[in-house]
């Protein structure tokens, strides 16, 4: 069985990019690149850890630092379960997930993978049941404690523009498609996931009745704008295409937004009007070495609000915690998805409806964008 279709690109690899961006640059400092790389589970090894007796392996896409991140953050972990934690970035890939568990070979404990992959892998036995005993539900994101996976991260979708190429402000995904009144080329990603919604949300679908979403009057209206429509495959590119000037708006990160908030001064922001928010996930493959105990503790750790907190100051990765939000720096909140006043204007993504229509949608994505 091929790899489950991504309906998103990596934002989790996107974030370890992000971070080690800003302390190359001398924006981010040591401490706080290791807390980020901490609360994304993310501090690569030297080489591909191996799970044994006595560890607790958590895979993501790597970053720096191993032996700091031990000091800061290894301890703690080790106090609570005994075990020794260790870190692989070699990436949760959802074919070496399905690879060692059929092979009776994890060496995985705990991945940090798309709500998508989650739902996909669990319903195909490859994955843990998240036990809702250790897991606090109640620190999660509303519709995002899933059976198999449990939110760590939060991102949006948003509506972002610069300011000096455009007449006026867009306000709304029918803006971004009304090219009489807002000349100019757009960029969207090249995976559907918060596309769709958006084009829906052009067409005039009322946002409460966006689900199931209908697929032909999504992609007629992504076949509209076409001709006027630059894809991005990662959050990089998505940056450059504003940096070059190359695009008036777009469809991207908030978490690349704000870092050309940071970057265009006032040239550049966006809106939460109408912005997709969705969330990454933890999850657990099944016969873990350490066992599901000890896995579910460690998800629980990640749901402490002062550390989501710290990762959200450095790079704007919504916290997973409702809790959260009441520690946001009062300069920062307009950067905070969760943020009560920016979340009710958005949309939440409705994970299980891409699970189950996941190959359907990769075929038509597909053949609307390159045909």
């Amino acid at each position: 069985m091929a790899d489950a279709f991504s309906p998103e690109p990596d934002i989790g690899c996107d974030l370890m990019q992000i971070a080690a961006e800003k302390h190359r640059a001398g924006r981010l400092d040591r401490r706080t690149l290791l807390g980020c790389l901490m609360a994304l589970g993310g501090v690569a090894t030297t080489g591909k850890a191996s799970a044994a007796t006595g560890e607790l392996v958590v895979v993501n896409f790597g970053g720096p630092a191993v032996a700091a991140f031990k000091a800061a953050f290894g301890p703690a972990y080790e106090k609570l379960t005994g075990l020794k934690l260790v870190i692989d970035g070699s990436g949760p890939l959802a074919s070496k997930i399905r690879a060692m568990v059929q092979a009776n070979q994890a060496v995985w404990d705990v991945c940090d993978t798309s709500t998508n992959s989650s739902l996909l892998l669990g319903k195909a036995g490859l994955l843990e049941p998240i036990d809702f005993d250790i897991v606090d539900k109640s620190k999660v994101l509303e519709g995002f404690a899933l059976p198999y996976g449990v939110a760590n991260y939060t991102y949006s979708y948003v509506l972002s523009y610069n300011r000096k190429l455009l007449p006026a402000e867009p306000k709304s995904w029918a803006d971004f498609w009304d090219r009489k009144r807002f000349p100019g080329k757009r960029i969207m990603s090249k995976t559907p996931g918060g596309q769709l919604e958006a084009a829906l949300l052009a067409a005039g679908v009322p946002r409460d009745r966006l689900y199931p979403l209908d697929l032909d009057l999504a992609l007629r209206k992504i076949k509209e704008i076409k001709d006027d429509l630059i894809f991005w495959e990662s959050g990089a590119q998505s940056m450059q295409a504003f940096r070059d000037k190359e695009v008036v708006m777009g469809n991207i990160w908030h978490t690349r937004a704000a870092l050309l908030l940071d970057e265009m001064k006032g040239d550049f922001t966006w809106t939460w009007n109408e912005g997709i928010l969705n969330a990454s996930a933890w999850n657990i493959p099944k016969g873990n070495p350490a066992g599901r105990k000890a896995a579910m503790q460690f998800v629980a750790s990640t749901q402490d609000p002062a550390q989501q907190a710290a990762l959200f100051v450095a790079l704007a990765s919504g916290p997973a915690n409702p809790a959260t939000v009441s520690l946001i720096p009062p300069d920062l909140l307009f950067r905070d998805p969760m943020q009560p006043a920016n979340r009710q204007v958005q949309i939440t993504s409705n994970p299980q409806w891409w699970a189950d229509n996941n190959d359907r949608v990769a075929d038509l994505w597909l053949d609307a964008i390159s045909g």
